[in-house]
């Protein structure tokens, strides 16, 4: 059977009046479930069962086999969509380059993919900068997420590097000197003592899943945050415009 996602709405025990259970049987709850496109039904549970899961009003869960568990604490990121500097294979950074017609496609299309996904994520948290901003808000407008800036989520700065070639030989060595500022700009221990902030807070709240928009230099931190990795591996990964990661914090 398949297994799907739900928020508990609330949970209400069985009315009994004044008789008596019979010896063994459980106490059962209503269990009010509303999945991620807004339909609802109703479970009844035992309540003991509820207890021992930790299964409360605002969880989210999973349904299979008519038999509920408590949902992994998760998080999901996603990179802008593409940029003028993507096409023109400038590094970014700080620097605001625009969305291109591709790029606003892309944002939209991850936007109807997750409206059809079942999918449960309660608030879009997105960089300041336009071009995470604006994929966000195709995102928000697709799906009816809420929204906000997460100043946090902003990219790296990366100082005299700005506007040069990605694969420029000098960059390339750069990224692995971990404490290095470019000139100016933020080196990666600091970059990676917001976002691990960030992302210990977002741990720490496990009544909501929540999607990042932001940046290749933010996805490498994010990476590093839930596996481990080389030096070597930091440096080189990354991921596509608008391509869906999804993360586990560990329980």
């Amino acid at each position: 059977m398949e297994e799907k996602n739900y928020r508990v709405l609330r949970i209400e025990e069985q009315l009994y009046g004044c008789e008596e259970l019979p010896e063994g049987q459980p106490v059962l709850c209503d269990v009010l479930l509303e999945a991620a496109d807004g339909t609802q039904r109703v479970l009844p549970y035992p309540d003991a069962e509820l207890t021992r899961l930790d299964i409360n009003e605002g969880s989210t869960v999973t349904l299979r086999d008519h038999r509920l568990a408590k949902a992994a604490h998760k998080v999901y990121f996603t990179r802008h969509g593409e940029t003028v500097w993507n096409v023109e294979n400038k590094i970014c950074g700080m620097t605001d380059s625009p969305l291109t017609e591709k790029g606003r496609a892309q944002a939209r299309e991850l936007g109807e993919k997750l409206r059809t996904s079942g999918l449960r994520i309660d608030e879009i948290l997105y960089s300041p900068l336009s071009r995470a901003a604006d994929t966000a808000r195709a995102i928000a407008e697709a799906t009816g997420i809420p929204a906000r800036c997460e100043p946090r989520l902003r990219e790296q700065c990366f100082g005299r590097y700005e506007g040069t070639p990605r694969d420029g030989e000098e960059f390339r060595i750069s990224k692995t000197h971990f404490a290095d500022r470019y000139s100016g700009g933020e080196s990666m221990m600091q970059l990676a003592q917001r976002i691990y902030n960030l992302l210990d807070e977002l741990r720490a709240d496990t009544d909501k899943t929540y999607l990042l928009v932001a940046h290749n230099g933010i996805a490498r931190v994010v990476e590093s945050y839930f596996h481990n990795m080389t030096n070597a591996e930091y440096a080189a990964f990354g991921i596509k415009n608008c391509e869906l990661r999804k993360f586990d914090f560990d329980e």
